[in-house]
C-alpha cells in the first residue's frame, strides 16, 4: 500500500496560536492550584502521616512554580 501523501496542516493564523499559549499558561497556573490546595489542606488535616504526603506535595509543586519563573526569566535574559 501506498502512503497517503496529503499535506499536513499548518498554522492557520492566530487561533492556533492562542491554543499553544493557553496550554502553556495551564501548566503554570496548574502547580500554583496544587500548592494552594496543599497548604489549605494542610491545616485540617490530623494524621501525621497524610500531613507529611501534603507537604511533599506542597514542596514539590512550589519547586515546580520556582523552576518555571526561572525558566521564563532565562527565555527573557536571552531574548534581550
Amino acid at each position: 500500500m501506498e502512503a497517503s501523501t496529503s499535506p499536513q496542516p499548518q498554522d492557520t493564523g492566530p487561533l492556533q496560536r492562542r491554543g499553544g499559549c493557553g496550554s502553556r499558561a495551564g501548566h503554570a497556573v496548574f502547580p500554583l492550584i496544587a500548592l494552594i490546595a496543599a497548604l489549605l489542606l494542610i491545616g485540617n488535616e490530623s494524621s501525621p502521616q497524610r500531613r507529611s504526603q501534603l507537604r511533599t506535595w506542597a514542596w514539590a509543586s512550589g519547586a515546580f512554580v520556582a523552576f518555571g519563573f526561572v525558566l521564563v526569566l532565562l527565555a527573557l535574559v536571552a531574548w534581550h
